[in-house]
């Protein structure tokens, strides 16, 4: 169930599409809402960032019995939650502001943004350190960010060193760090959540999806990826060359790092819809499942990288590369 808090000059109005008596009544006054989408600055890693899309309110919220407020404001905060149990057990997507697009007779439209994140690290900042206390460095001089939890993160983390060459946004440096070793991360309230695309992000197992089809993709191989003077290759020399910058300037540091951007570039991907799972699917999530809708049983995995949220149908459709196995 998707919950949202919207606040009308200091007032805050609990809103749901259907009407939920939880432990505050959340009003039907959600006509829409556009599918919410986690994806990664790079197929091998980076920010997984929130596009949240539109909200669609009723004309009603802002009538007399309400707000009272009309025509309705520009601006106004928003919380999104979900839950699949209690209020209490709500998970928070989005603290953010909701500016208003469009209004007809059936419905008050809000385009939905989430932070800024617009500080800066400035031109010939020097870093050498482990992955993990760089990227800690970078994210907690973001205003919104006060942490960085590094627990599913690579150990060792590996170390970085390199010179910031013009000034850069922080949070598109941290991203372009974060890819390089293979590793994503992404925010939930002020904490980034770091974790090794190599490993998994908590794992489940789902059962019952066969109306769901799965789709097994293998996309054209990478057969070289390059940084600066220094490249790797892979078993498939008819594929594509993909390039990235370094952030580390020793020839071992730059080819194990793109051994490893080789390694998740190559996996065979997959894109399975599923009924929302009880709790929302993390970035680096492992998910399994058996498949009996092939010629022959499968069983399947993927972490997951890309999530779309479709609160509307009850559904989320997880993409991301794994592995496949006769069962």
């Amino acid at each position: 169930m998707l919950l949202t808090k919207f606040t009308i000059n200091g007032t805050v109005y609990r809103l749901s599409m259907e009407g939920i008596a939880l432990e505050h009544f959340f009003d039907p006054f959600v006509m829409s809402f556009s599918p919410v989408k986690r994806m990664l600055s790079e197929d091998h890693g980076g920010y997984a960032a929130l596009d949240f899309g539109s909200i669609g309110l009723s004309p009603e919220l802002f009538g007399a019995d309400h707000a009272a407020t009309w025509p309705p404001p520009a601006a106004c905060p928003i919380e999104l939650l979900y839950t699949a149990s209690s209020e209490a057990a709500a998970e928070t997507l989005l603290i953010g502001t909701a500016h208003l697009a469009k209004i007809n007779r059936k419905s008050v439209e809000y385009g939905l943004h989430g932070p800024a994140y617009d500080e800066t690290v400035a031109d010939g900042t020097v870093y050498n350190d482990t992955l993990v206390n760089v990227l800690s460095s970078i994210l907690t001089g973001i205003a919104e960010i006060s942490s960085l939890n590094s627990t599913q993160a690579r150990s060792p983390s590996p170390n970085v060193a390199f010179t910031v060459d013009g000034e850069q946004l922080a949070i598109d440096l941290a991203a372009a760090v974060a890819a390089f070793y293979t590793h994503l991360f992404y925010v939930n309230g002020a904490t980034a959540y770091l974790v090794d695309m190599l490993g998994d992000n908590g794992s489940r197992t789902i059962t019952g999806f066969d109306f769901f089809p799965a789709e097994y993709e293998y996309e054209t191989p990478v057969a070289v990826v390059r940084a600066g003077n220094y490249m790797r290759k892979s078993a498939y020399p008819y594929g594509k060359e993909v390039k990235v910058d370094p952030y580390h300037g020793t020839q071992a540091n730059i080819e194990a790092a793109l051994d490893d951007i080789l390694a998740v570039l190559n996996a065979p991907r997959c894109r399975l819809p599923v009924p929302l799972l009880g709790s929302l699917p993390l970035p680096g999530e492992k998910i399994s499942w058996t498949d009996t809708a092939l010629a022959s049983d499968t069983a399947a995995w993927i972490r997951a990288r890309a999530l779309t949220f479709d609160f509307a149908k009850e559904r989320v459709v997880i993409e991301g590369e794994g592995g496949l196995a006769a069962a």
